[in-house]
């Protein structure tokens, strides 16, 4: 279906509310202008309301439904500050809720209750688009409001509820409830703002303690978002695999897509899970699958994904490599994904993460991706691996800086690489305090790391290779097949191999390899030339084997060793 196509099947009828000017209501009130709503809730003085929080109508009172807040009869002053506007509601004329409303103020939002504002019942009635139609009843800057949904599960029957400008807009569980897919039309349940900054804009959203519940024959994306000011989304999870190429009912492609349209936006993505996955479908490429959580152009903001998990996706887990924006993800758990668990681009940040693969996705998969751009940081993630590898662990493909540092790896399944490093020649690569544990079974022969580009560092780094097969597990292997590879810089670096430790495919210039301990061969191929090299400090404990030239090497002191 497509996406700007709404169904709004609510099935509730006229509510019976109706609106009144301000005048009116005060009118049919017989309270006097000069009462005083914030001196009733700040105060609790004889003279003064005391706001009781349950929501109940005073006797001879006036319920205020923005904040629960009774005022009694004892009330003298009530200040609307000459910015609010009252709407009334009537109920069998008994009683009147006074719906506070800021002009001024969009920190304070006029809440909404789904079930008693909007007369939404559980299961029967669609709450999307209830909630779309009372939005759609106000003018942008004076959408200011928090939906609030009851805890129990309610249907949603209307595809892509276009939320495109608000002051605010929050709609929240309470304390936490579920949104039922029950229409197979509806492919994604949201998109907030637009992609280009014009007038009028999305300025702040909220989107906390929910579930989207697919299961069954639907499909569904949770949202697109392109903010303005500011975005939170927090405590909410999708229950049901996606099935996103089912040629019935597929819903869209992306199922959290968190864009900022500025460089000043800021959206928080906070405690999210997406850990059902989805539905494989025989293809060559991973590509078309269903994307859990994106950010892509024209993502101009600082996303900051903190503890957020994703398990069993074909098309990547956290995918932001392609926008100029920012996107730091600290605290967050890839698992089981195909793609890459974690792929990121320019200026990204990846800090104390996790990435898990204990079933095999059956597409080309890679845990950590580095791409487009420079700028990247890593620190501080883990590695568990049980898996075959169809490529590598760590992809470094960037196109400037980048640092890894305190990445851990252990990794027991078979074939492929832990790290490839093929990115831009003209700016440094440094690994810093990274450990590989390989206990892997691989069914030929193979390196560990593949160095096939220059400029790159190895600190206070330990490998440790042991293979559990008849094969090989090498060390370090520097080549990209016919070009040179220079400046590789290895300082305290200790590689202990089954065979290689090693080993220089092509010639290269301007290595530093200082104090680090060669387990297994040092080795150079017959046609590789190696000029000015830094070699020192280091301690051999196999044979080294330099078949191709040295030319100009500084420093042949080596302990226990002569090179």
């Amino acid at each position: 279906m497509n996406g700007n196509q709404r169904k709004n099947q609510s099935r509730r009828e006229d509510p019976g509310v109706t609106r009144r000017s301000y005048v009116r209501l005060l009118g049919a009130l017989g309270v006097g202008s000069g009462l005083t709503a914030s001196q009733a809730a700040a105060s609790n003085g004889n003279d003064v309301g005391t706001a009781t929080p349950d929501g109940r109508t005073a006797q001879h009172g006036i319920t205020v439904t923005d904040s629960g807040a009774d005022v009694s009869e004892e009330v003298t002053h009530l200040d609307f500050g000459g910015s609010l506007s009252p709407v009334s509601s009537e109920n069998g004329g008994e009683t009147h809720s006074v719906q506070v409303q800021p002009q001024d103020t969009p920190s304070n939002p006029q809440i909404v209750n789904v079930r008693s504002d909007l007369g939404v019942e559980r299961q029967s009635d669609d709450v999307w688009g209830a909630i779309y139609e009372h939005y759609q009843s106000f003018s942008p800057t004076n959408r200011n409001h928090r939906y609030v949904i009851p805890s129990g599960t309610w249907s949603v029957e209307t595809n892509d509820a276009h939320f495109d400008a608000h002051e605010y807009l929050g709609i929240v569980g309470d304390p936490y409830a579920t949104l039922k897919v029950t229409d197979q039309d509806v492919d994604l349940l949201m998109t907030v703002g637009r992609a280009d900054d014009s007038l009028p804009h999305a300025q702040r959203t909220v989107l906390t303690d929910l579930q989207v519940d697919i299961r069954g024959n639907y499909d569904a994306g949770l949202c697109r978002w392109y903010t303005y000011t500011y975005g939170r989304m927090e405590n909410v999870s999708m229950r049901g695999r996606r099935d996103r190429l089912n040629p019935n009912y597929g819903g869209d492609r992306h199922t959290v897509l968190i864009n900022g349209v500025r460089s000043t936006t800021t959206n928080i993505i906070r405690g999210c899970h997406l850990t059902n996955g989805d539905t494989p479908y025989d293809r060559s490429t991973h590509v078309g699958h269903a994307i859990p959580f994106s950010s892509e152009p024209p993502n101009r903001g600082t996303n900051i994904w903190e503890g957020c998990q994703v398990r069993g996706y074909i098309d990547n887990g956290f995918y932001v490599s392609t926008n100029s924006g920012r996107n730091i993800l600290s605290g967050c758990h890839a698992r089981d994904c195909a793609g890459s668990g974690f792929r990121i681009g320019a200026n990204d940040s990846v800090q104390n993460c996790q990435i898990t693969m204990t079933e095999q996705p059956n597409y080309p998969w890679s845990g950590l991706w580095l791409e487009n751009g420079g700028g990247q940081v890593v620190n501080r993630l883990h590695v568990q691996n049980n898996v075959r590898k169809n490529t590598e662990i760590i992809r470094l493909t960037q196109d400037g800086p980048a640092r890894l540092s305190n990445i851990h790896i252990t990794d027991e399944g078979t074939d492929g690489r832990a790290i490839r490093i093929a990115d831009n020649d003209q700016t440094q690569t440094v690994f810093e305090g990274c450990t590989i544990t390989d206990r892997t079974s691989p069914s030929t022969s193979d390196y560990a790391v593949y160095v096939r580009s220059s400029n790159v560092t190895f600190r206070d780094c330990e490998y440790d290779l042991k293979s559990q097969s008849n094969q090989d597990r090498h060390g370090i292997f520097i080549s990209r097949q016919g070009t040179n590879v220079n400046q590789v810089t290895m300082n305290n670096t200790d590689i202990d191999a089954d065979g290689a430790s090693l080993r220089f495919g092509e010639s290269g210039r301007d290595h530093n390899i200082e104090s680090s301990d060669f387990d297994g061969l040092v080795m150079s191929n017959a046609n590789a030339t190696l000029q000015d090299v830094l070699w020192v400090g280091n301690r051999h404990r196999g044979p080294t084997v330099f078949h191709g030239n040295r030319s100009n090497w500084k420093g042949d002191f080596n302990f226990g060793f002569t090179v």
